[in-house]
């Protein structure tokens, strides 16, 4: 991403942290990975339970590294297991819970679809600390922009990366299909953290996920 293009992110995203902040999210903003992660090692204690919901987002930016390299806290780890059904489990009980978004409004609206709710239950209720790692890419003017992100650009690409069959993978975009391997299930829209604070987005200057 070129020095003007940047630019222009950090004004947009500035004006977004104090729009996700009068939503009682926490809200952080960050010029690179590297600042993300210093805040996030910072910031999870020693001893803590976290677990991960399913994100490339989350292993371009070192997250997962730090988490299987990290012996002083209780990682859930969903990618090595022989019970991910536990795992699930788990997730909606953890001290911590980290994962990323399809989509976020200037507004300050978060927007997520999943297949089994593995990812946005935890997102939802039961984790004391939700982070959540956002690159600028993810941002959108509105709801209806999200929609669209997700269906012609996150749901595609997730589907081909997961080797389903469903007929996005090969017109490149949804079709709101019924198919038993479709990863489009639960639809959730977040305008608000209930509790101040329990969500937090950290916005990066730069590009990760789909």
């Amino acid at each position: 991403m070129n020095e003007f293009m940047k630019k222009n992110y950090e004004l947009q995203s500035l004006k977004l942290i104090d729009k996700l902040r009068s939503r009682n999210f926490g809200a952080d903003y960050f010029d690179s990975k590297e600042e993300m992660l210093d805040y996030l090692k910072s910031n999870i204690a020693k001893g803590n339970s976290v677990a991960v919901g399913g994100s490339m987002t989350l292993f371009e930016t070192g997250v997962i590294d730090y988490l299987n390299e990290n012996k002083d806290i209780d990682y859930v780890d969903r990618y090595h297991t022989d019970n991910i059904e536990e795992v699930y489990l788990k997730s909606l009980t953890v001290d911590c819970f980290i994962t990323s978004t399809n989509a976020i409004t200037l507004d300050g609206i978060l927007y997520n679809v999943d297949g089994r709710g593995t990812r946005v239950a935890p997102f939802i209720f039961g984790p004391k600390k939700v982070y959540v790692i956002c690159g600028v890419n993810k941002i959108v003017q509105n709801l209806d922009e999200a929609k669209a992100r997700v269906e012609h650009i996150a749901a595609p690409a997730n589907n081909i990366r997961l080797n389903r069959t469903n007929p996005c993978t090969t017109i490149g975009q949804c079709v709101h299909c019924n198919k038993e391997e479709t990863i489009c299930n639960q639809y959730v829209i977040t305008r608000r953290s209930g509790v101040k604070d329990r969500i937090h987005i950290l916005l990066i200057n730069d590009s990760f996920g789909y």
